[in-house]
């Protein structure tokens, strides 16, 4: 790197001290339980993944490194999205949280109409979506690189490799100091912008030196006032076309749930949480909340069908949620457990905060990278 670069990154760090504030940032261990996959895409000249399951004590289970030839950084991450859902998916490793530093993959998962068959992502983004439609328990989220470290190597790594995927029983020589530094909770700095520090951080002091420092913090443990609104539904296979649900409050928040019994141009149940009289509201209203959606097994509930994730509703996106939640033929069989004396019944676990969340970093995104949760499936189903 010659001397004019060198000086232009360090002008940049300067900047960055001045104009933003510096959070450090540590991986988690999964929930009791449960697994985590954290997966990352690569692009120089070659398009590479990578990928990492961890127990709920951070141990490696299982790791790839693939080269996926010549691509976009889209198709990388989405690549390798895929590779380490099928992984895990046919390891039998779930309940699953699932990690990735790549905004714009999630936002292709969770927003099923994003792509159509000419989007030059269309199969990849399919693929991806047909996974997670499977019966399992999943998590899926943003995190900052810092907290993605070795997915990021394995990644690297995967471009140096002959095409193809290839797997890790036991985790390469290059991954083996970033997994210890994961588990002993190491925290790495990252500098970020004064509005998303509003919503994401608390100050620490700490015991030994008396040193005051920003602190990651999740929201769902410092800034959200979260309910959970139960929504039995009787004489199910009666309905037709829309059912809405009776309005529940959180906090000033008006919201209701909205069906499709017979789903919304698909074989499946489709749900969705809607802002009610969204018309009546002040212009320019906007409205955070991270929510979960579970069309309950009242036989055994850990067969749940369950998804969440995080939206900004406005007067343009007054609802949100899944157009495929569960499998009509599967809820119309009373066998299952879904359907029971014709009655159903749907719960949805809504998060929000009580002032308006405008933190639009990326405009052709509804939702920021400065977010950290961004959760499919946060409702804990036990296996």
């Amino acid at each position: 790197m010659g001397k004019g670069k060198k000086k232009d990154k360090k002008l940049k760090l300067v900047e960055d001290s001045k104009t933003k504030h510096q959070v450090f940032l540590s991986w988690s261990c999964p929930r009791k339980g449960w697994y985590k996959l954290n997966v990352d895409g690569t692009a120089h000249k070659r398009i590479g993944g990578g990928g990492v399951i961890r127990d709920e004590h951070g141990q490696w289970v299982g790791g790839f490194s693939a080269n996926f030839g010549k691509g976009k950084a889209i198709d990388a991450e989405l690549s390798a999205l895929l590779t380490g859902l099928e992984y895990a998916w046919s390891s039998g490793w779930y309940p699953l949280e699932v990690e990735t530093d790549a905004i714009r993959a999630i936002m292709f998962m969770v927003n099923e109409v994003e792509v159509d068959y000419s989007h030059p992502q269309f199969d990849l983004v399919k693929r991806c979506q047909a996974v997670l439609k499977h019966n399992w328990t999943y998590n899926l989220r943003h995190v900052y690189r810092e907290q993605n470290c070795v997915a990021d190597s394995l990644a690297k790594h995967g471009r140096t490799l002959e095409p193809g995927c290839h797997y890790f029983t036991d985790p390469p020589p290059h991954c083996i100091p970033l997994l210890a530094e994961d588990q002993s909770g190491v925290a790495r700095p990252r500098f970020i912008t004064p509005k998303a520090m509003q919503y994401r951080t608390m100050t620490s002091q700490s015991p030994i030196t008396g040193e005051s420092k920003k602190i990651e913090v999740s929201l769902e443990k410092e800034d959200l006032a979260s309910v959970t609104f139960r929504w039995k539904i009787d004489n199910f296979s009666e309905l037709n076309l829309k059912h809405y649900s009776e309005v529940f409050i959180i906090g000033d928040f008006k919201w209701q749930i909205l069906i499709y019994p017979k789903g919304n141009n698909t074989n499946h149940l489709s749900v969705y949480l809607e802002v009610p009289d969204s018309s009546d509201l002040p212009n320019g209203w906007s409205r955070y909340a991270q929510f979960s959606l579970t069309m309950v097994n009242q036989v055994n509930h850990s067969k749940s069908f369950t998804k969440g994730t995080v939206h900004v509703f406005s007067i343009h996106e007054s609802e949100f949620g899944f157009q495929s939640l569960a499998p009509l033929i599967l809820l119309r069989d009373q066998r299952n457990g879904f359907l029971v004396n014709d009655t159903c019944i749907i719960e949805a676990e809504v998060g929000v905060r009580k002032a308006e969340v405008k933190i639009m970093e990326d405009p052709s995104f509804s939702i920021s990278a400065s977010m950290e949760a961004l959760i499919i499936g946060e409702k804990q189903n036990e296996q």
